[in-house]
């Protein structure tokens, strides 16, 4: 028998309630933390009580069939969380009984408990009213399990078809606003809606463009910046009179700046604040850097006072970059990010009194949200496998629904002031691997959005790509499905022949390292949660991938004898660690928690870090005084370890710059840098500077064999405004 997964299907486990709609898993009124996974399993367990479930049927529900991850790890700690949410004993067990290499049986009954009355806003609450537990309602009907579940998946499913069908808006409805040949992104309408503002660049989060400004429904766009700063968020003030929007630079960071509608000269509002918004007349909401790379969103008046915290990722290394204020001005929405990627967004109380929980479609990606005019609509544009789309979702309790489909992808937000509407940035990015040398660019990927892990900013550093006797090239070719920034299956080019294909097809990683020897990668790759895991695995297939570690770990790479060095998550930091060929298990480098980590130094008497947004720094690893390489940078060792590469920002660009080339003298591993560091390619005149690339057009580069030869990622964007219908 099975139990639909309805807003109306809560359960009785025990002394349990399991609302399986919601997710939720309380006792005695009280919400228990439960991970998805683990509920998922629960959720297998009660559709088919007192049967035994399989592992494989298990592996088989939870993931899907080319997901890459160690099945029976995951499914034994997810079990284990399970119990120890019940409380229950596996060698008594009250609810979940082993069948040892079998599978797993609920022994405790199931029944269907009546829907009983309750405020929306007590629904989503983290923990509901006292009233509401179940020692202290009425006794209610109960009714048979598999009875009830006929009945209402046939209703549900029928009235949920013919709803649904009426209200997606067809694409033929939809109206363009922008008719650029390049990109338009981050609409932003006015409080009246007559007009929108919108950034002319490429990038849907930080992007190189300037602000413009264009009345409805057929004026001119009028810009109104000309300072060359990579830019984002836009949001008109709630007289709107002034526009607003963040502006960053490696020097001062995140910034957000005041300009009049009409135009003119641009004002600094607010200092290490981005995302801003108006809560109200009064008061500002906004994103601000508390230390390092952790970003929290904060709440003050426009002069910064009383100002108060309203959420803080809970991981160090988290950003929450972007929120929304409900409309009654009790709720906000939050997108927010951490080292791998884009989460899901959340919903919290405005005043902070929980971390609230994430909405729109599970384990996916959202960059931007958005409330109806009545607070009864949340809108997202999150990527669920497909490509980012709009979706929406009831509040306070309601399913993710996607809205817009097709080739295209839509990310931004803004609704009309009636509701009638949405606005959003629609179009298609595209990106190839080329590779320069001395004869010429050419483009060594073929079809697929193809990428190379190279040479960033903040301490993002240098990987091997390409073989030791540089005659082949690996990068990743994208598969729906991740959340991380930059992801794919693993493919190599012979640039001999020029045949190509996949490595380890089936497998998606979000980065990789080759191996010295050039026999073995080093990767990592997220499980199905989302979380990122390290993992070795021989280019030959002859044996599977090992996991490193079982906690979560990212920044793998390997050092010049061949060991492997990566950060590993432990509670909300992260430490550096290493693993020698033929060793067991990774062993701790430093006891105190290590920044950005970018790459091991040709010897391995150095490790390159971001510590915060601005400075490169090198550490030694056994220990000492840090070194300042570089800031506004991105730095690391090339093939052979002869070379380091630096690469400086351009003011208003976020993939351009240029790359400096150091040749580094004979058992040198870096060069006589000054004590304040290298600010910008000037700075590094007098050293050894052997070659200087120029980055425009190019968004990564990965050091070859020689400074003459490296491959890069080329992206061609073309994205416009349009208004979908809502009603």
């Amino acid at each position: 028998m099975r139990v639909p997964a309805t807003e109306s299907t809560r359960l009785s486990v025990g002394d349990f309630e399991v609302d399986l709609r919601c997710g939720e898993l309380r006792r005695n009124g009280d919400r228990i933390k439960l991970q998805e996974k683990p509920f998922q399993i629960l959720t297998a367990l009660i559709e088919r009580p007192g049967e035994v479930v399989t592992r494989q049927e298990m592996q088989q529900q939870l993931w899907p069939t080319d997901t890459f991850v160690d099945f029976e790890h995951s499914i034994n700690t997810a079990v284990k969380k399970l119990r120890e949410a019940l409380g229950d004993d596996a060698e008594n067990p009250r609810f979940i009984e082993t069948l040892p290499r079998r599978g797993y049986r609920l022994s405790a009954p199931v029944e269907i408990v009546e829907k009983s009355g309750s405020s929306p806003e007590a629904a989503i609450s983290p923990v509901p009213p006292r009233e509401g537990n179940l020692q202290r309602r009425k006794p209610q009907k109960r009714w048979p399990v598999a009875a009830i579940a006929v009945l209402v998946t046939a209703s549900v499913a029928i009235i949920y078809s013919s709803l649904w069908r009426r209200t997606i808006p067809s694409r033929s409805a939809w109206v363009q606003i922008t008719h650029f040949p390049d990109s338009a992104t981050s609409p932003a309408l006015s409080p009246d809606g007559r007009m929108i503002a919108f950034i002319r660049g490429p990038e849907t989060f930080v992007t190189p463009g300037e602000l413009y400004v264009k009345i409805l429904p057929d004026g001119q766009p009028m810009q109104l910046t000309h300072d060359d700063l990579p830019k984002m968020a836009p949001v008109f003030s709630p007289d709107g009179s002034r526009i607003a929007y963040t502006a960053t630079d490696a020097k001062f960071g995140w910034n957000t700046w005041v300009v009049p509608v009409l135009g003119g000269e641009p004002q600094l509002l607010l200092p290490n604040a981005a995302g801003l918004t108006w809560a109200d007349r009064q008061h500002v909401v906004f994103s601000e850097i508390k230390t390092g790379w952790h970003m929290g969103i904060a709440t003050a008046t426009e002069g910064r006072a009383g100002e108060r915290d309203v959420y803080l990722p809970a991981d160090m290394t988290g950003m929450a970059h972007r929120s929304w204020v409900s409309p009654n001005g009790k709720w906000i929405l939050v997108s927010e990010m951490d080292p791998v990627g884009w989460r899901p967004c959340r919903v919290l109380p405005f005043d902070g009194s929980t971390q609230g929980e994430t909405v729109g479609p599970k384990a996916a990606r959202c960059t931007y949200a958005g409330w109806s005019p009545d607070g009864s609509m949340m809108y997202l544009s999150a990527d669920a496998g497909d490509g980012y789309h709009i979706w929406r979702q009831h509040f306070p309790r309601g399913a993710p629904e996607q809205m817009t489909f097709g080739a295209t992808e839509e990310e931004g937000v803004a609704i009309s002031p009636d509701g009638r509407t949405l606005v959003t940035s629609a179009g298609i990015e595209e990106s190839t691997v080329w590779l320069h040398d001395s004869r010429s660019d050419r483009q060594v990927s073929g079809e697929g959005f193809a990428t190379v892990p190279g040479l960033g900013f903040g301490g993002t550093g240098v990987r091997s790509i390409f073989s030791p006797d540089g005659k082949r090239i690996f990068y990743l070719v994208r598969t729906p499905g991740s959340r991380a920034f930059r992801s794919g299956e693993l493919w190599m080019t012979d640039l001999t022949t020029g045949r190509a294909g996949a490595v380890l097809p089936g497998v998606s990683m979000s980065e990789f390292d080759v191996a010295p020897d050039g026999e073995r990668i080093t990767f990592a790759a997220l499980d199905p949660e989302g979380n990122s895991h390290a993992w070795v695995a021989p280019l030959d297939r002859h044996t599977p991938p090992r996991l490193l570690i079982s906690s979560i770990a990212r920044q793998t790479t390997f050092g010049p004898k061949g060991d492997i060095y990566f950060l590993a998550h432990e509670g909300g930091h992260e430490f550096l660690y290493s693993m020698a060929p033929g060793e067991d298990a990774p062993r701790p480098m430093n006891p105190e928690p290590s920044e950005a980590f970018s790459r091991i130094s040709p010897y391995g008497d150095w490790w390159l870090a971001g510590p915060d947004r601005k400075w490169v720094i090198a550490r030694l690893t056994r220990g000492g005084p840090p070194i300042r390489v570089c800031s506004s940078c991105g730095a690391g060792w090339g093939s052979g370890g002869k070379f380091l590469y630096i690469r400086f920002r351009n003011i208003g660009e976020m993939g351009g710059g240029n790359t400096i080339v150091i040749g580094l003298p004979a058992g040198r591993e870096l060069p006589e840098l000054p004590p304040s560091g290298l600010k910008s390619a000037q700075d590094a005149r007098g050293l050894n500077v052997v070659a200087e690339i120029d980055m425009t057009g190019k968004t990564v580069m990965a050091p070859g064999p020689d400074p003459s030869v490296y491959a890069y990622s080329r992206t061609t964007v073309q994205r416009n405004l349009f208004r979908i219908p809502l009603k």
